[in-house]
């Protein structure tokens, strides 16, 4: 589950760690390593994650000074981006070296949390409940569909809160395909949604999801587009 440290959003959950690691895994996105005791960076990819060991598997770091840091067992922290949501976690250790026909790599244990912090480079426009906007996000493997209401939403991602604590647990990057309903203009939005973070607020008993659109066709980036537009002005009324 997500939870907040400092204004950042942290993940502490197995699955949601997880989760991120799998996504820098399939984008093969460039990772950053950072050792404890110095100020230079050494690049790596992520090759593996394992949930239920709870364990992932980083390629040799490069240069290759670092793979000697990483034997002497220094504490390193990585760093990375995956679609302009950065990902930070510290305090890391390699449990051994490993090596195949490609070269050596490193068994890591997962992280005791993990920084996956959004960057809202997009304008964000609330939705007032007079103009309510609801949401609806099915998926197969779920037995049950997701009921919820649109707080907020961007060009690229949209904020959703739903009543109670959502069960089986939201994971990050699970995919949901969503029809929006804009009862302010008397239409409906289909698209794909990606989990970013969610929390369980106690407090009001409601779970809320911060989402990003995925494979967005030209009729519903318009739709969006319109709609946003529109609660922006509104808003400045």
């Amino acid at each position: 589950m997500a939870n907040n440290d400092s204004q950042d959003r942290y993940y502490y959950g197995a699955g949601d760690i997880f989760g991120v690691l799998r996504a820098l895994q399939t984008e093969r996105s460039s990772v950053n390593v950072q050792f404890d005791n110095g100020a230079q960076l050494y690049n790596t990819m992520v090759l593996e994650a394992n949930l239920k060991e709870r364990v992932f598997l980083l390629d040799e770091v490069t240069p290759r000074d670092g793979h000697r840091k990483v034997e002497e067992g220094i504490t390193f922290s990585i760093r990375a981006s995956i679609n302009g949501i950065k990902v930070h976690a510290k305090d890391l250790k390699s449990l051994r070296t490993l090596s195949n026909d490609s070269g050596l790599y490193y068994l890591i244990p997962f992280p005791p949390k993990m920084l996956y912090l959004q960057r809202r480079e997009a304008y964000r426009a609330m939705v007032p409940g007079s103009m309510m906007a609801v949401a609806t996000c099915s998926r197969e493997e779920r037995e049950a569909d997701l009921h919820g209401k649109v707080i907020n939403m961007s060009a690229t991602g949209i904020r959703i809160s739903f009543p109670g604590e959502v069960e089986p647990e939201l994971q990050a990057n699970e995919l949901f395909d969503t029809v929006i309903k804009i009862q302010a203009q008397e239409q409906n939005l289909e698209c794909r949604a990606e989990i970013v973070y969610y929390e369980y607020n106690k407090v009001r008993n409601l779970t809320i999801c911060g989402c990003r659109f995925v494979d967005l066709q030209r009729p519903a980036q318009l739709t969006i587009s319109r709609f946003v537009t529109f609660l922006q002005r509104e808003g400045m009324a």
